[in-house]
């Protein structure tokens, strides 16, 4: 039916070329009008599962880390300048960076300078006391530590600078707030920093922190380029002797974008270039310009298609241009060795041609109809733009192609054919499966990678400025989360309270992050108050202020000295609430830690990501209720595992599609497994060489296995029907051209810069390279002299 159909077609249109030509040329200029408003995407989210797995759910969570969408720059000083200097210096360049895309710039926490945060930690003080923080109040306060803090007290008054001090000593005599300053350290989200008149300030006094919100998404080229931008101008400005690096998700885009779009213009050129060359080496006609002009045209259509289809394309889903360059061009190839050894009526020929041709353009589309259940939006938008430009380029192979392609003049077209060099059956049949069996042996060593960082590209001075600010500040941006839900805040809060007691128990103050010591819930902060004026109406309580009253009497101290520090003791009036925390300018780490949202509350806590730390996690039921662990480490693992589990079954899934094309093609076993030999002979090769060479398989190389297995099929479909049904036309070279070009596509890929682009070529490589040998000499080694038709 399908030869008559394009028999039919052929001889309808052939009267009529000029209108043909007229609606090909209106439909490419319609495509590349559409092009024009294609908008490029540069995110690596495009890779990532948007449905609700676990994976997909930490990557969003991942999002909300205190630094991860954040500016984060380090000015540091050079020998011989002082910290005054550093920290004038900083403050400019914060003034500097102001204006559109930098809503503010935060140099340490605001109420550390002007007193705010001492005073309301000394109201706040009964609410955030436990009954741990009172067995120690019971053994420290000792009459003779009474006297030294009193003395302490006294020695500050006397100070040029002591006048300030008196309403601190009436207040708290005794130095109680330590107690509450020490839980400060638990909402410390830079490790290594000290302050220094509100700035963060390294150890070793040669470097100040700055941390920058940008309005501008991580993921807006044209927003990253300007920060750029403004930041080397502000750094351009610095005193000689201080220099600043910096980091954020803005620069990892700008990076990448560069990358993607360089990498597109030097793919696309040397791509068509090198097809270029293989054309005029193995078809020597100018009439092959035509098939040349069909991976072109065919990327205008499918780059169309996709600026209808979607407001914003993925630049790797154009960087995959140059793999359709180079695949594009597989059907128009055996149209144009059909159309160029016709004498005669070229119709019977093309409908001869049409079968093979449309059943491997049929597999290669199922196979890449696969991707579209994927839960990656940049793979569903991957298989619909190979999908577009495989159509297309049917269409034009099968139906404009042969009106453009005279026949080979009859001299030419009635040369004796040469006979083809056959290397003996044994030694073909015997290298075959020794490589399978070697390649089958490594298979085993291949292991999957969910990395993020090894799919982004991450240029030197960026890895540098990363280890920098690490070694400075330590690691603010690869810490574990831990996000507390609750569906109001004081359902939050006691959860939040609950998790860190168990947290505490298990690691120490420094390496924990948590609003939890500073902002209990209501029903704790009133527990806690009670327990403190319980105790200071108790015997030790009682005792404790008998020894402050003597011990302050023998300083000099007036009786009343003290009065308003025993009135807050008898009745406290203030509570540690979230409105106390942001007035006394711990807003910024209260807004890092407090996330609400439309119904509910988050709150988040920070640890190290380690295997100790996700153990605490290991037991759902010995964490409350809400929580969530989330780390890089483990997400990662999260993203290997449905790296191999899409492997998996897009291996089943395309296979299954495969077998069931072949089937209804040939309907015959020894036909059908004559054309999986290049498929098979492909993905365990690529398989193993990737095991033997140590190359990880991540989230591309699913795509270039769907394509791996839609090439190799369609190269089995071609000689399968050249050798057992005596097709008149050159399948074997179309063949081998057309594996060239793919080659000559992918080859150029593994030159480009960009992880995810190098990662796809890399791995066509291998399964196209050993598929191509596999079925111009295999197959015919295994079907046998007699068994074949097209000597």
């Amino acid at each position: 039916m399908l030869v008559r159909f394009f028999t039919a077609l052929y001889r309808t249109l052939a009267p009529r070329r000029g209108l043909l030509f007229a609606v090909t040329l209106l439909l490419l200029a319609a495509a590349g009008l559409a092009c024009r408003g294609v908008h490029l995407e540069e995110n690596i989210a495009s890779m990532l599962p948007d449905d609700q797995s676990e994976a997909a759910t930490d990557f969003q969570l991942l999002q909300q880390a205190p630094f991860a969408r954040k500016l984060v720059i380090d000015l540091r000083a050079g020998d011989g300048i002082e910290a005054m200097t550093l920290i004038a210096a900083a403050d400019r360049f914060a003034a500097a960076l102001a204006g559109p895309g930098i809503e503010r710039v935060v140099s340490g926490p605001a109420g550390l300078a002007d007193g705010r945060l001492g005073d309301w930690l000394t109201v706040a003080l009964p609410s955030l006391i436990g009954p741990a923080d009172l067995a120690v109040v019971a053994a420290d306060l000792t009459p003779e530590e009474i006297h030294r803090r009193l003395r302490s007290g006294v020695d500050r008054l006397l100070a040029p600078e002591g006048y300030g001090s008196q309403r601190l000593l009436s207040e708290d005599p005794l130095e109680l707030r330590r107690l509450a300053q020490e839980k400060l350290r638990y909402i410390n989200l830079v490790p290594r920093a000290r302050l220094e008149q509100g700035h963060f300030v390294s150890a070793d006094g040669r470097h100040l922190l700055l941390v920058a919100d940008s309005s501008y998404a991580i993921t807006d080229m044209a927003g990253a380029k300007a920060l750029t931008d403004r930041i080397a101008a502000a750094t351009a400005a610095l005193p000689q002797g201080i220099s600043a690096v910096w980091v954020s998700g803005h620069r990892y885009t700008l990076a990448n974008a560069t990358a993607i779009r360089h990498d597109l213009m030097v793919i696309l050129t040397l791509s068509s270039l090198a097809v270029l060359g293989i054309y005029v080496v193995f078809l020597r006609s100018l009439w092959a310009a035509f098939v040349f002009l069909v991976p072109s045209t065919v990327l205008l259509i499918a780059s169309g298609i996709l600026a209808l289809a979607y407001d914003q394309v993925f630049a790797v889903t154009l960087g995959f241009g140059g793999v359709l360059l180079g695949i594009a061009d597989e059907y128009a190839m055996n149209v144009y060795f059909a159309c160029r050894r016709c004498q005669g009526d070229p119709a019977p020929l093309l409908g001869e041609v049409s079968r093979p041709v449309l059943f491997s353009g049929i597999t290669t589309l199922a196979t890449f109809a696969v991707m579209l259940l994927s839960a990656l939006p940049g793979q569903r938008q991957l298989a619909v733009y190979a999908m577009s430009g495989i159509a297309a380029s049917l269409l034009l192979s099968l139906i404009v192609l042969p009106h453009l392609v005279p026949p080979e003049p009859v001299t030419a077209a009635v040369a004796p054919r040469r006979r083809r060099l056959r290397l003996p059956r044994p030694l073909v049949l015997g290298g075959w499966l020794l490589l399978l069996l070697a390649a089958g042996l490594q298979t085993g060593k291949l292991r999957f990678d969910g990395d993020l960082r090894t799919m982004n590209l991450v240029p030197p001075e960026l890895r540098a400025a990363e280890a920098e600010l690490q070694q400075t500040w330590g690691n603010l941006r690869g810490q574990a989360l831990v996000f507390v839900t609750g569906p109001d805040l004081e359902t939050a809060l006691n959860r939040n309270q609950q998790l860190f007691a168990r947290l505490s128990a298990a690691l120490p103050p420094g390496e924990i992050v948590s609003l939890a010591p500073l902002l209990p819930s209501s029903s704790a902060a009133r527990e806690n108050r009670q327990r403190w004026v319980a105790f200071w109406q108790g015997q030790a309580g009682r005792t404790i202020l008998a020894n402050l009253e003597r011990e302050g009497s023998a300083l000099g101290f007036a009786p009343g000295a003290f009065a308003p520090f025993r009135r807050e003791l008898e009745a406290p009036t203030s509570v540690a609430d979230l409105a106390g925390l942001r007035a006394a300018g711990l807003g910024e780490v209260a807004a890092a830690l407090l996330l609400p949202r439309a119904g509910e509350f988050r709150l988040l806590t920070l640890l190290p990501d380690s295997e100790a730390t996700a153990a605490l996690f290991a037991d759902p039921a010995a964490v409350p209720p809400g929580t969530r662990f989330v780390s890089q480490r483990h997400f990662g693992e999260l993203i290997s595992r449905a790296i191999g589990g899409d492997f998996q079954r897009y291996l089943g899934l395309t296979s299954l599609v495969v077998v069931t094309v072949v089937v209804l093609v040939f309907r015959q076993w020894r036909k059908i497994l004559l054309t999986l030999t290049p498929v098979v002979t492909g993905l365990v090769v690529m398989t193993g060489a990737m095991g033997w060479l140590g190359l990880p398989f991540n989230l591309f190389n699913i795509v270039a296995t769907v394509l791996i297995i839609g090439l190799c099929v369609d190269y089995g479909i071609y000689m399968v029907c050249k050798l057992t049904e005596g097709s008149d036309y050159a399948a074997d070279r179309a063949v081998l051209v057309s594996g060239l070009t793919t080659l000559a596509g992918f080859g150029i890929l593994v030159l480009a810069k960009h992880p995810a682009l190098h990662s796809i070529g890399v791995t066509v490589l291998l399964g196209i390279g050993a598929a191509i040998p596999t079925a111009l000499v295999v197959i015919p080694a295994l079907l046998g002299e007699g068994e074949r038709c097209d000597d």
